[in-house]
């Protein structure tokens, strides 16, 4: 069965969908007629791509769209690695279509080795929504620690990831 850092490629997904789910219902979603975005997750010291899916279910006229915004956040964020960039946040430029919704560990990061290796993107919902999302699973496996989101969080002003978090503290029970 196919990992990704360790983790049974059906579980990482299952948490994926798990905590868009319980996003999904949250009163504060400023987005609810959205209900699916294209998650993808790169390695990079192998250089390629581990998983692109699909999440929920994505509007059909904007699925391919997404699907690109997905795939663009990934390739943005490990070529802006010399720079210290550790979110899309960072280089977004919504004028050029390049928006935030894809981290990766900070090189200090006390989170497992593994996450270092790790770039995940995010694309359907919007920039908070989906790096909120991130957040939370790259937590759950323990490849980035509260601090380390926080610091991501706070470098995009995402009001979204501690009302988030909250909503799946029990995850991270199980």
């Amino acid at each position: 069965m196919q990992k990704i850092c360790g983790v049974d490629r059906e579980d990482f997904v299952r948490v994926s969908e798990e905590v868009l789910s319980r996003y999904l219902m949250m009163p504060d979603n400023p987005r609810p007629e959205r209900v699916g975005a294209y998650l993808s997750v790169f390695d990079k010291n192998q250089q390629k791509m581990l998983l692109v899916i699909e999440l929920g279910s994505c509007k059909p006229e904007m699925a391919e769209r997404w699907f690109h915004y997905s795939l663009e956040k990934v390739d943005r964020l490990w070529n802006n690695r010399s720079k210290g960039h550790i979110t899309s946040w960072q280089s977004r430029d919504q004028g050029t279509y390049k928006f935030g919704g894809a981290i990766t560990a900070p090189d200090d990061s006390k989170g497992l080795k593994e996450g270092h290796r790790l770039i995940g993107s995010l694309a359907g919902l919007t920039d908070h929504s989906e790096e909120a999302i991130l957040l939370i699973i790259w937590m759950k496996f323990q490849w980035l620690t509260l601090e380390d989101a926080n610091k991501i969080a706070r470098i995009s002003g995402n009001r979204l990831f501690h009302p988030l978090l909250k909503n799946c503290n029990d995850l991270f029970d199980q």
